[in-house]
């Protein structure tokens, strides 16, 4: 048996088992990284380590959106502290930050920018605060870029974030219907 985080009653089974064990290795490499420097202790609270429904969604969620947004060197950073202020799965919400990798972040990103100078260009009022850095040159050319960049990955999180919660939770619901109907029909 294993101790349950939520209500510390003790779990049974092979499955749990698995994620004891793995949920204990993560903890122990967690003690010696960066991120257990800058959160301490905080990072062991329980709510961020239950394997519910919402906390393992929500993280999922969490970590889809923060990893579609140009924020490559703090995406774990950020994904910690939503889950920490959210009470989400902090596993989870870090698996899905490495969604943008150095082989999957080209591609992205570049379709971010295209759907975001879509967007954009689209929009007449936008160009008049362009307008105004049109004076000086490389700015003008950095801020209207980082606009197109900015505008395309949020709307690219967003709706990704939306969809992966939308097919996790009802997954989930799924396969624990289908779980219960099983254990039902056992003698």
């Amino acid at each position: 048996p294993y101790p349950c985080l939520r209500c510390r009653c003790e779990i049974e089974g092979p499955m749990w088992k698995t994620l004891y064990e793995t949920q204990e290795r993560i903890r122990g490499r967690l003690r010696h990284a960066w991120l257990h420097r800058v959160f301490g202790e905080s990072l062991f609270r329980k709510h961020l380590w239950v394997h519910d429904r919402r906390a393992i969604v929500g993280g999922f969620t969490l970590g889809v959106f923060i990893a579609l947004t140009p924020t490559i060197p703090l995406q774990m950073l950020l994904a910690t502290l939503g889950v920490v202020y959210f009470r989400l799965n902090l596993p989870a919400a870090l698996a899905a930050c490495w969604i943008t990798n150095p082989l999957t972040l080209g591609p992205i990103y570049l379709t971010s920018w295209k759907l975001g100078r879509f967007v954009l260009e689209e929009v007449i009022i936008i160009e008049d605060f362009f307008d105004f850095f049109a004076r000086q040159g490389r700015i003008n050319t950095i801020v209207r870029q980082s606009a197109y960049l900015w505008t395309g990955s949020l709307v690219v999180a967003t709706t990704s974030a939306l969809a992966t919660h939308a097919v996790l939770w009802s997954t989930w619901g799924i396969v624990a219907d289908a779980m219960k109907r099983k254990r039902a029909e056992r003698p």
